[in-house]
């Protein structure tokens, strides 16, 4: 009985390194994550980012989507990515992204 214990207090404590080493990459790689506003041709780009405790679309500096979704309900990691910005080339793309966070 004692050796399954420490059996499976072994796998607990290894689980739980492995799941903080797995959040501080994904930390470290949103913390470096830099928005790009602009595409490369110059045209403005789609940003879906985090307002007021909402999803929301800008286009360029122009607000033209607001939606009924609370960033509070999502999981950490996409409150994260919604919170630096998702960058979006077209109206699909935008609509695809938003289909995974307000569905």
């Amino acid at each position: 009985m004692k050796k399954l214990i420490l059996i499976f207090g072994t796998f607990l404590i290894i689980c739980l390194i492995i799941s903080h080493i797995a959040q501080v990459k994904v930390e470290s790689k949103l913390d470096s994550f830099e928005t790009v506003s602009v595409s490369e041709n110059g045209e403005p780009l789609y940003l879906i980012k985090s307002e007021n405790g909402r999803v929301v679309v800008y286009y360029g500096d122009e607000l033209v989507r607001k939606t009924t979704t609370a960033v509070s309900t999502l999981p950490k990691i996409d409150q994260r990515e919604l919170l630096y910005g998702i960058t979006a080339k077209s109206e699909e793309e935008v609509e695809s992204i938003l289909e995974e966070y307000c569905s």
